[in-house]
């Protein structure tokens, strides 16, 4: 049974995610809320929906990251500027739903988004998409979190998950998690690709990692190709 909590400055609308989340057998709404701090217990969530605009004209993309912090973050807005969707993924929100959503796709990205995977609504992700392809190493890093790119740091640097979990001092499987939301949220396709992204930016941050992912991939500088992790 999935804990679910939503925070959104309307009534209406979080007593509408409720009975769409309810239609649900494996999912429970055990929390709404108007803000964020309001909420009693978001640690002990699976996952918390949230607006973006609560109550005023400026998205409150701290009180995302403050959030995201305890537990997993889905957006659910009506905004859909580029600017807002990039700063939630960058507040390490865990992806971002607009409200024309059907009911079906909502309750998808909830699951995906639980089981610790990345969900954008279909005409969001091209957002996503282009911002990191067309963005510089150092330009597409901005996408991450402080820890995510602290990993991919290590990572860059030619040591395994393990090793660069001890450094951080947290488990591995807590890296492959980070590696794992790197790649959703940055469209690299393999292992390779990875390899190739924290190379590029290790050396755009003055790094000079002489390894750049040997953990990862082996031979070949071609982004493209290596096998599929």
């Amino acid at each position: 049974m999935l804990r679910l909590g939503i925070v959104d400055d309307h009534p209406v609308a979080r007593r509408g995610l409720a009975a769409i989340l309810g239609e649900d057998p494996e999912m429970a709404v055990e929390a709404s809320a108007a803000l964020p701090a309001q909420l009693p217990d978001p640690a002990g969530l699976d996952l918390v929906l949230c607006d973006l605009y609560l109550g005023d004209d400026v998205p409150a993309v701290a009180s995302v990251r403050a959030l995201a912090a305890v537990t997993r973050v889905l957006m659910v807005s009506a905004a859909s500027r580029p600017s807002d969707v990039l700063a939630c993924v960058a507040a390490e929100a865990a992806g971002y739903v607009t409200k024309d959503a059907d009911e079906a796709a909502l309750r998808e990205a909830v699951r995906q988004v639980a089981a610790g995977g990345f969900h954008v609504s279909p005409q969001l992700a091209g957002i996503v998409g282009a911002a990191s392809r067309s963005a510089s190493a150092a330009g597409r890093a901005s996408l991450l979190s402080p820890r995510e790119e602290e990993a991919l740091g290590w990572i860059a640097r030619g040591m395994t998950h393990g090793q660069a979990a001890r450094r951080m001092g947290v488990a591995t499987s807590t890296v492959d998690t980070y590696i794992q939301r790197i790649r959703a949220r940055l469209h690299l396709g393999n292992k390779a690709e990875l390899a190739w992204f924290a190379r590029n930016l290790a050396e755009a941050m003055g790094e000079g990692a002489r390894d750049g992912g040997a953990a990862l991939a082996t031979g070949g500088g071609d982004p493209r190709t290596g096998d599929e992790g």
